[in-house]
């Protein structure tokens, strides 16, 4: 039987914040939270709220249209 590789539900949105290199130190300082709490965050970018990502998107100067995009699809 193939390999079948799985997507996971956040896929997307894990390689996006990624791609941007934000990890838990810069997440934390971007969104107000404790470091452990970004990094729980960042293993499951769905507790991230609509004002977590507006915040990812002007500190961390990433294009809303490129959140919407992952969101989105």
């Amino acid at each position: 039987m193939p390999y079948l590789k799985r997507i996971g539900e956040h896929e997307k949105s894990k390689r996006l914040l990624k791609g941007y290199e934000i990890n838990a130190v810069k997440l934390a300082v971007y969104i107000g939270v404790s470091e452990p709490t970004a990094r729980k965050r960042l293993k499951n970018p769905g507790l991230l709220t609509g004002e977590d990502w507006l915040n990812i998107s002007r500190r961390g100067h990433i294009p809303v249209e490129e959140i919407r995009g992952v969101i989105l699809s």
